[in-house]
């Protein structure tokens, strides 16, 4: 009962922090024992925090797209150099959701919806909203909601154990009863997490002064949301207002307690990666690709776009979703004509040329790129999993190994390196690429299958197959501290 217990609290934690209950309830919490005896440490937020992920991937809610995750990350990090990380790098994630909402977890996970992105309109409010989540992790708030549930855990389920022994002789004294625990419980971690949200108001505006951005970003993003939702409207508020103060109570709270420096600097950004982010992310979450390329042909038409180029980019990606790949090799054309060095760009022409069957030309720019980004990880997943495919799987593994230990949480590079390593006939590095690709996607079992499967492989090293028995054997502890059907099974 007290596991079960404190997962509920956790969802609430959650949720009032910032991840909607509804999602937050469906996580299956790692199993962290009795939460009165167990001290919440950092092997324990790193489990958890993993845990989470973990299963956010086995349901489809990341967004695994490597050119959105590198610019996110490009303005995660950006903040999260002032801030205190704890020892540990901060990690930002999209998720495929068109709710406008982001979250913090633990172990410095930061989740960013698509419908937040999308929401925005320029990069300072997107920062802010990002900045306000940094702070959530720099002050250890989610650290600290833990251990103060645990403390609570234990009376709150005594005070429920008595209602359910009331209602055994009057259902509705106990009923009552149990409510009254229940509120209580949320009523106290409410008052707490207003208390944390006031003070990653503060400190993320100045993270944002001292990373150059607009720190009225934040603000401003929260009262154009509020007037969203005004009038007809108020039955569709979005998430971010039911779980964060009002934006007048920010203004309030936060009013004169910045330190704005007195020369801000100049953020040295791309102007139009934020733009192009957007119409990627657009393009790639649209479930109507047929509405939207008649709307991007209206708005190309009528030339009422504030940005034309960003407008024609998403109208290049929808076509080529739409398999209409000489119109949208057409549109990058005129793309690269204005913008050559842009990498996006040729990443998206050498792809569309693939696509038309003129391989020739598809690794001849890829290749082009190449020397102009010789170290890219964005370049290396395109081109290696085009190789992986279509052309040459050993210089696929040759571009991809280097960045196994930069992106070691990165799902797709191990699908990648796993699907070059298949075909270039080097079945250890196959399984064991696997192994991990299934991990990080929260699929255990698979996961251990892989591994096993690996360490039947004759041609094993000794080096090769220590690493893969005590990774299996670390598959296996969790999948049998979750309770999984592991199989069995006597490995060579």
């Amino acid at each position: 009962m007290s596991h079960r217990l404190f997962s509920l609290i956790l969802s609430l934690i959650f949720s009032t922090s910032s991840i909607s209950l509804a999602f937050a309830q469906s996580i299956r919490l790692p199993d962290m024992g009795d939460p009165s005896r167990v001290y919440f440490g950092a092997d324990d937020e790193q489990q958890m925090g993993l845990g989470i992920m973990r299963q956010l991937r086995a349901r489809g809610a990341v967004l695994d797209d490597v050119q959105l995750n590198e610019y996110l990350d490009s303005v995660g990090q950006g903040i999260a150099i002032y801030a205190d990380q704890n020892g540990v790098p901060f990690t930002f994630f999209l998720v495929r959701d068109s709710s406008i909402n982001a979250f913090a977890l633990p172990h410095n996970f930061i989740g960013v919806n698509v419908g937040l992105l999308l929401a925005t309109q320029r990069e300072d409010e997107l920062a802010g909203v990002m900045a306000h989540e940094i702070a959530h992790v720099s002050q250890k708030h989610i650290v600290r909601a833990v251990a103060d549930m645990k403390r609570l855990t234990l009376p709150l389920a005594a005070a429920m154990a008595a209602s359910v022994a009331l209602a055994a002789t009057s259902s509705q004294a106990g009923q009552a009863a149990m409510m009254g625990s229940m509120a209580a419980g949320a009523q106290h971690q409410i008052s707490f997490t207003r208390a944390n949200e006031q003070e990653a108001d503060r400190i993320g505006m100045q993270l944002l002064a001292n990373a150059g951005f607009d720190p009225q970003g934040m603000s401003s993003f929260f009262t154009r949301l509020e007037r969203m939702s005004s009038g007809e409207a108020r039955n569709q508020i979005p998430e971010m207002l039911l779980t964060h103060p009002r934006p007048e109570s920010r203004a309030a709270d936060v009013g004169g307690r910045v330190e704005i420096p007195s020369r801000r600097r100049v953020v040295s950004r791309d102007p139009k990666a934020y733009a192009l982010a957007k119409a990627r992310a657009l393009v790639l979450t649209t479930e109507d690709i047929r509405t939207l390329l008649r709307e991007l042909e209206t708005r190309l038409g009528k030339g009422d776009s504030s940005d034309q180029v960003s407008t024609r980019y998403a109208y290049a990606l929808a076509l080529r979703q739409a398999g209409r790949y000489d119109e949208a090799n057409q549109q990058m054309g005129r793309l690269i004509d204005n913008d050559p060095d842009r990498l996006a760009f040729r990443i998206e022409a050498a792809e569309i040329a693939l696509a038309l069957g003129n391989s020739q030309r598809s690794w001849q720019l890829f290749e082009e790129a190449r020397k102009l980004y010789p170290n890219d990880f964005v370049l290396a997943m395109h081109y290696g999993r085009a190789l992986a495919t279509q052309g040459d799987p050993k210089l696929a593994m040759r571009l991809l190994q280097p960045h196994l230990r930069r992106h070691p949480n990165d799902s797709l590079l191990y699908a990648s390196y796993a699907q070059a390593a298949q075909r270039a006939g080097d079945s250890t590095a196959t399984y064991t690429t696997m192994a991990e690709y299934h991990y990080l996607n929260g699929e255990l079992l698979p996961a251990i299958e892989q591994l096993e499967l690996g360490l039947r492989n004759p041609g094993l090293s000794p080096n090769q197959e220590a690493q893969l028995r005590a990774r299996l054997k670390q598959f296996r502890a969790e999948a049998i501290a979750q309770k999984l059907p592991v199989p069995k099974r006597a490995t060579p």
